[in-house]
């Protein structure tokens, strides 16, 4: 009997399962590649509310919205977006509204004559928040003036209502003043509550190395 005969045939069967394992590999490994994993879809809710601030054309004046829920989220310029509450702008008066414009090749610098911070409340969800301005940074030495003419509204952006218009004036640095305290209802509806509660208190509004954090 010629036993070489079947050895081959043993041999030839190995290399045909191992082609078909490689073919299998390379199959899969292209189909990965193809069809990668699908990413999550992050999905950012639309604003509901928005409290706006706006302060002195050209003030050269830093001046902070900050924003308080029931909850204990707080959002101002140290955390921006924290659950449904973000600060979209984090002004520093004129110190980031100058951009260079460049015309006709040359260069100039422009500035913003718009002092404002505005911040999105992206929930219905019945919560209460208070809101309250911090006078941070005068960055102009030697002016004691006073800034003036602090504007905060309390917006429902749909169906659009202007909710709550309130003038604050801060005569100091580091003071901060209560705005107003509102309270989103179960239908959506707003009502707002006496108070004069701050969020900052004088733990930060005195403490010197709060200032040195932007």
């Amino acid at each position: 009997m010629d036993t070489n005969r079947y050895k081959s045939t043993f041999g030839f069967v190995d290399l045909l399962f191992n082609l078909l394992v490689g073919f299998t590999f390379l199959f899969m490994l292209a189909f990965i590649l193809i069809n990668p994993v699908a990413k999550k879809e992050v999905h950012n809710p639309k604003a509901e509310y928005l409290v706006i601030m706006s302060w002195d054309d050209y003030s050269r004046s830093d001046i902070d919205l900050w924003v308080k829920d029931n909850t204990g989220n707080i959002v101002s310029f140290r955390s921006k977006d924290i659950a449904l509450l973000t600060l979209d702008r984090d002004d520093l008066g004129t110190r980031n509204d100058a951009y260079a414009n460049e015309l006709r090749g040359e260069e100039t610098e422009e500035v913003i004559a718009v002092n404002r911070e505005v911040l999105s409340i992206r929930s219905k969800s019945p919560r209460r928040y208070i809101v309250t301005t911090h006078f941070y940074n005068k960055n102009l030495k030697g002016d004691d003036t006073p800034i003036e003419d602090v504007n905060i509204e309390l917006i429902q952006v749909n169906p659009y209502k202007i909710l709550k218009v309130k003038e604050i004036a801060l005569e100091e640095v580091k003071q901060e003043k209560h705005v107003f305290e509102f309270e989103v209802l179960d239908d959506g509806s707003v009502i707002f509550h006496d108070s004069t509660a701050l969020i900052i208190g004088d733990i930060v509004t005195k403490a010197v190395p709060y200032m040195d954090q932007r």
